[in-house]
């Protein structure tokens, strides 16, 4: 294994840890390496097992890892794959030592030592120019503009599911080797494209507010809103985050809240006795601005023997930010963060033990925001307040996303001005059910 790449190997480590908020890694608990499974799920659409992750992490291995492997890494610290990281490390190497060559007697003067130190520091610089993915995102898109790159799109259905998505573009004039459409965050929804096409589609089994990517060699190049709406609620599960089940209502809880039956999720080969994700998704353009609402809902899980701290995320989209916010079970509170627009708060650098409940019984939640300014109560005590600056817009789906059984009830959305926009007891389904 060569120097530089496990050089490179060590500084995609310490950027994973540090956006994690996983610090002291010498001391890190077995709930820290399956936090740090789950991240790296979120963040590249693949796991990487947790016997796995303690080897890497203690440098127990005599040759670099998988491909596979150090590309998960990669994609999860900088969004980029790990060749490509690597030869912005090689290129900006070369860029060094040509300079150095070029003022002659200043190279000469080194030790062979010294240069490959120098070589070896550096890495860290080139990743974090990298990593700044929002500035070069931006400064790519302005390039891509000049270019009049065609990038748009047209649903097969409206409000309902499964919905095929016929994408058209026109990469022509882009010089890249790959191409890729990616329909959303997932990165496991990618599909390649190429020269000389001009249409490709794709199919969304889940609704929701997406953001649809075109790539060109990793390089996200424009990007545009999918709205996929659907005429009622929606449930799906994830086992593991990249296989989505989906279930029709018929095989809903017949009570007057909504869920479902672990039997139920079984049928459908969800494991309960391993991780899943249970998803409940409501999802339409709302008619209220997100920087002023009132917004509020009651939920339960049900206990699950392999799940330790059961958790609720709460989430609000935007046309421009978002609402994500959890609520776990009493002694849980490291395990959660909440996002509001450009404001994000971790349970790992922050007390956000006023956020946990007892998530075996009915909670009520409340978010009430006015001028970006938000209040977060539950049980009808304040438990947590913040402002943000970027404006969300409006909002275009509401959705609740729970690490077992859960099950909502009450939802209620009032706009600035108090009025109710949406409101859900779930009394009429109850009604309807045979």
């Amino acid at each position: 294994m060569k120097p530089s790449d496990s050089a490179l190997l060590e500084e995609i480590k310490k950027k994973i840890a540090s956006d994690a908020n996983l610090l002291e890694t010498t001391v890190w608990s077995q709930k820290d390496f399956e936090f740090l499974s789950f991240f790296i799920e979120e963040k590249a659409g693949c796991r990487l097992s947790i016997s796995t992750l303690k080897r890497i992490w203690a440098n127990d291995y005599q040759r670099l890892p998988h491909i596979s492997t150090l590309d998960a890494l990669s994609t999860t610290a900088f969004d980029k794959n790990w060749q490509y990281v690597k030869s912005a490390s090689i290129s900006n190497r070369n860029t060094k030592k040509a300079s150095a060559l070029k003022n002659g007697s200043l190279g000469q003067r080194k030790s062979y030592g010294k240069i490959g130190m120098g070589l070896l520091l550096v890495i860290p610089t080139v990743l974090i120019l990298i990593g700044n993915v929002k500035a070069i995102q931006k400064r790519k898109s302005k390039k891509t503009e000049v270019a009049d790159v065609v990038f748009d799109h047209r649903k097969t259905l409206e409000n309902q599911l499964p919905n095929t998505v016929v994408f058209n573009y026109d990469i022509e004039a882009i010089n890249a080797n790959r191409f890729f459409l990616q329909q959303s965050w997932d990165r496991s929804r990618r599909v390649e494209i190429f020269k000389g096409t001009r249409e490709r589609t794709d199919v969304y089994y889940i609704p929701g507010y997406f953001t649809a990517k075109l790539i060109a060699d990793e390089e996200i190049i424009r990007e545009m809103p999918v709205h996929v709406t659907y005429e009622d609620w929606f449930i799906a599960a994830r086992q593991p985050m990249s296989n989505i089940v989906t279930f029709d209502r018929d095989l809903w809880l017949r009570k007057d809240y909504l869920g479902i039956e672990a039997e139920t999720l079984g049928s459908k080969g969800i494991d309960t006795n391993k991780d899943f994700q249970l998803a409940y998704y409501h999802v339409k353009d709302f008619g209220v601005n997100g920087d002023n609402l009132t917004y509020k809902a009651s939920f339960k899980m049900n206990p699950l023997e392999n799940v330790d701290c059961p958790i609720i995320n709460v989430h609000l989209q935007g046309k421009n930010g978002y609402y994500w916010i959890m609520i776990g079970n009493k002694g849980c509170g490291s395990e959660l963060s909440e996002r509001v627009g450009d404001k994000l708060h971790d349970g790992k650098t922050q007390d956000l033990t006023k956020l946990t409940t007892n998530m075996y019984q009915w909670n009520e939640f409340e978010i009430r925001t006015v001028d970006k300014n938000v209040h977060i109560a539950v049980n009808g005590s304040e438990v947590f307040s913040t402002s943000y600056k970027t404006h969300i817009d409006g909002i275009m789906e509401i959705s609740y996303f729970f690490n077992g059984m859960g099950m909502i009830d009450n939802v209620e959305l009032r706009d600035g001005q108090g009025e109710i926009k949406f409101s859900d007891e779930f009394q009429e389904y109850l009604e309807n059910v045979p």
